[in-house]
């Protein structure tokens, strides 16, 4: 897996390449905004770790530039910003921004778990193209929308088959409510939907606490 570290700080940048090297992470460190900038335009990367402050083109620029040419990649916004308005920048009006924001100081440990963590949800997430995907003891069927658990199928009502089904297929990301509801009540007109009392039905019948609510938004599924 290579790696572009986007940071200004030029002894930090060396621990953090240095460290990275250390756990078999090929890296490249670049100190510049726009040489970063045209680095991205002309090579591609599995993981980019950008701090926000640079010279001449700032973190959040580079964002768009990596979301537009590769969407799929890892984004850590690496920064000793703790603005709201930076995290909000940073994350994205749509949520398509960095996939993670990690504040200075932080622990080389946590870098390393953040990376493999997204790396596998990535992963996931190719695989949802295919017509399965198995995550610890549970297996989806994407054309039925039935669940076996440890090999049995799950008694689950259609409206919880349709939720689980956006869910899994942006495993990891969070969904919109209003995506959710469009989805699994296939545009039908209600004055309230009974989202909330959904989830919790189908989290009920999930052998583990995969949901999880984001909080004026929508939800996710991912693995705790």
């Amino acid at each position: 897996m290579n790696i572009l570290l986007v940071e200004d700080d030029k002894q930090l940048g060396r621990v953090i390449k240095k460290t990275l090297e250390a756990h078999n992470y090929e890296v490249k460190h670049i100190d510049d905004g726009e040489v970063a900038f045209n680095d991205i335009l002309e090579n591609s990367y599995d993981v980019y770790l950008l701090d926000i402050n640079l010279p001449n083109i700032d973190g959040i620029k580079l964002i768009k530039l990596i979301r537009h040419k590769k969407p799929d990649a890892i984004i850590f916004m690496v920064t000793a910003s703790a603005d709201i308005e930076d995290i909000q920048k940073a994350y994205g009006e749509n949520y398509d921004g960095c996939d993670e924001y990690i504040k200075k100081p932080f622990h080389a440990k946590e870098l390393i778990l953040k990376i493999e963590h997204w790396k596998k949800i990535k992963q996931n997430s190719c695989d949802n193209d295919v017509e399965k995907i198995k995550i610890d003891n549970l297996e989806f069927d994407f054309d039925t929308l039935d669940l076996y658990i440890d090999g049995k199928l799950a008694n689950l009502r259609k409206k919880e088959k349709r939720l689980l089904a956006i869910l899994l297929k942006n495993y990891g990301k969070t969904v919109k409510k209003e995506d959710i509801i469009s989805y699994v009540w296939e545009g039908e007109e209600k004055k309230e939907y009974p989202l909330r009392q959904l989830v919790s039905t189908l989290k009920d019948k999930l052998p583990k606490d995969y949901i999880t609510s984001v909080v004026g938004i929508g939800y996710r599924f991912d693995q705790k």
